[in-house]
This record gives structure tokens, sequence and C-alpha cells, in this order.
């Protein structure tokens, strides 16, 4: 009888140690195409700005009575939440190709592609970049992290990926 239950555990088993190949042509393809700007339009790209729609967060962060929070590929909201039961959203930070930041102090460190930027917040109204390290982070990868048929032949050689659009059928 225990002979029978091994035979009828490997038989079910089996399905699982086996594998279905998946087409050539399957991997390594994505839906997206790159949003570009030049070198010198990314180093002066981060601005203050009035508040704008939070509409694809990220991150969030706790600074003294701000909260901070991240606009994937746009920059940061920062909204002031001194009354709890009522924040107000009073300026965005405009950072292109910005994924990630982190705060100390009064030093807000973002990715700007693929700089490192660190952003004096000490007065959110009227920010400053205090820093700017050039090409300290890699080049930003599509959303669904695939880049088979990414074709960066055409883009001129100071053009910075910032940001991923779903690509338009051209059917």
């Amino acid at each position: 009888m225990k002979k029978f239950y091994r035979i009828l555990l490997f038989g079910l088993m089996l399905p699982l140690l086996t594998a279905c190949p998946a087409p050539d042509d399957f991997w390594g393809y994505t839906a997206y195409q790159p949003i570009l700007m030049s070198r010198s339009q990314l180093e002066t790209s981060i601005l203050r700005k009035e508040p704008q729609p939070i509409v694809n967060p990220g991150k969030l962060y706790r600074f003294q009575h701000y909260i901070l929070i991240n606009e994937k590929y746009k920059g940061v909201h920062v909204i002031d939440n001194q009354d709890p039961k009522s924040p107000q959203n009073i300026a965005f930070i405009q950072v292109p190709g910005n994924i990630d930041f982190a705060v100390k102090q009064n030093v807000l460190y973002v990715d700007n592609a693929v700089d490192l930027v660190a952003i004096d917040i000490s007065n959110p109204q009227d920010i400053q970049v205090a820093k700017r390290i050039r090409f300290a982070l890699p080049p930003l990868s599509p959303p669904d992290n695939l880049s088979g048929d990414v074709d960066m032949g055409n883009v001129p050689a100071d053009a910075v990926v910032v940001g991923w659009e779903l690509k338009q059928n051209k059917e």
C-alpha cells in the first residue's frame, strides 16, 4: 500500500517538475517607450510649482509638519499637515525622472533620472538645489522591467530617460 501512495504522490508531483517553454518572442519585450529630456533641460528641471493633483503616488514621508508624497516620474507633492483634520496641498516640486526620495534634516535627496540631487527644503515655498551628482544612478528601467525591444538607436547623445509611457499601437 505504501508503494501505491509513493507512486501516486510521484505522479501528482511530476507536472510540477516540468515547465512549458515560452515562445522566443515572449520574454524581454516591454510595452513602454521612453520619455526623453536633454541633459541641459534635466539640469534646470527642478522647480517649485503650484499644487497639482496626486495621480500616481509612490513613497510617502513625514517631514516636520509636512507630508511629502512622490509622484512617480514627475516629482514630490508637499502637503501641509499642521492641521491633520484638514491637510493642504501647498506645493509641487517638479523632479523629472523621480522614483524615490529621502529626507535628512532640511535636505530632500531625490533621483532626477540618472542624477542624485540634494534640495534645501527648509522653506518648502522657496526650494534651492544644493548639490547635483551627475550620473550617480543607473538609467530608469521600464515599469515592467523589460527592455528587450527598447530602441535607443535614434536617441540624441545628450538625451536622458525621465519616464516611460505605454506604446501606441500602430495597427
